[in-house]
């Protein structure tokens, strides 16, 4: 392994389980967070590694941290407004970045942006939130070749919504993922686009989702030029689909989310282990007059405990050394079968049969 891994935020819900997920993996990450006393207790569970001091609100002791070829594992939300540090220090450093990022706006201030000018390679949306569809989507065109110009990719959780089960940092992220515009890839551009709503069969029953932005809207074109459309939904929401593609975007609806947040956050915390979450992912793919091509179905266990598991694959691989530079999807980092064996050992794999 040729550079460090840095874990940034973690002693958060997340970063605590990417680098538990690290050791696990036979890694010594360095453990980065504003707390010391609590990184202090995590790095002593972990087998004593090694500590460092930064805050998102001091953006200098961010830098301070990374060098080049190092690895930035980032999961310090909202990233819209605790992001940018991390990645401007990821940039200016010649780090290769990975973050948890799921707010749309973020993601692509990295594609059409950040990515121009970095000489490393940035992974945004390194987690449950968007890598499964991203191998869904490349699996499924990977299948059907160029008769292929539109893919759908659908995000499920448990049986519906995933509200019982949501970390307060993902609370924390959604106004950046709900109350903002939309975006979606249209006739070769990625364009604004109200949400919509569409049912995907999965498992003998039909599930509804909401449209969102997504980083598959500029890494599914991107290594197949023959698409003409992309579209992402998310099924978090359940019966409740419906309203919240009505939401207005805007500050309105931001405010409500925060308003509302706490209260969930609180939820979540008291239904913590009355449960089991389980993942399931799908992928469309669809011809020029509209005829569904071929589906690839996705499944696996927790969310989160995926995404702590394909972190600490991701910053590995990168740690070796990479050669791609600039912002990319997982397939166009690692390959389409090194991508299918690490989501598999993170605990999400192809549905057969």
């Amino acid at each position: 392994m040729e550079g460090r891994i840095v874990v940034f935020g973690a002693t958060g819900f997340t970063g605590t389980l990417a680098a538990r997920a690290l050791v696990t993996q036979g890694v010594r990450p360095v453990l980065a967070g504003r707390n010391a006393e609590a990184l202090a207790v995590l790095a002593d569970e972990l087998g004593g590694l090694e500590t460092v001091y930064a805050d998102a609100a001091e953006p200098r002791t961010v830098r301070a941290i990374v060098e080049r070829d190092d690895v930035l594992v980032t999961t310090v939300g909202p990233f819209l407004q605790y992001g940018h540090a991390a990645l401007e220090a990821a940039v200016d450093a010649g780090a290769h970045y990975l973050d948890t990022a799921g707010e749309s706006l973020f993601v692509r201030e990295i594609f059409e942006g950040y990515g121009v000018k970095a000489s490393s390679a940035l992974l945004p949306a390194f987690g449950y939130d968007y890598v499964p569809g991203n191998l869904a989507g490349a699996l499924a065109l990977d299948r059907v070749g160029e008769d292929a110009v539109r893919v759908d990719v659908g995000y499920f959780v448990g049986g519906g919504s995933l509200v019982r089960g949501l970390s307060g940092g993902t609370l924390d992220s959604a106004p950046g993922l709900l109350a903002t515009r939309m975006y979606t890839y249209q006739d070769g551009v990625v364009e604004e686009r109200r949400s919509r709503v569409r049912d995907f069969e999965m498992a003998g029953r039909s599930r509804m989702g909401v449209s969102i932005g997504a980083s598959e809207h500029f890494t599914l074109p991107a290594s197949h030029p023959g698409l003409r459309e992309v579209n992402v939904y998310l099924g978090w929401f359940g019966a409740a689909t419906q309203v919240a593609a009505r939401l207005p975007r805007g500050r309105a609806t931001a405010a409500v989310i925060r308003v509302f947040g706490g209260g969930l956050a609180r939820l979540a915390r008291r239904r913590a282990g009355k449960g089991t979450l389980t993942s399931r992912i799908v992928a469309a793919a669809y011809d020029a007059d509209g005829a569904l091509l071929t589906e690839i179905h996705l499944s696996g266990g927790d969310p989160y405990d995926f995404t702590a598991g394909i972190l600490a694959w991701g910053a590995r691989q990168a740690a070796c050394g990479m050669t791609e530079t600039g912002a990319l999807g997982p397939v166009a980092a690692f390959g389409l079968s090194e991508l299918e064996a690490g989501c598999a050992m993170a605990g999400i794999s192809r549905v057969t049969g």
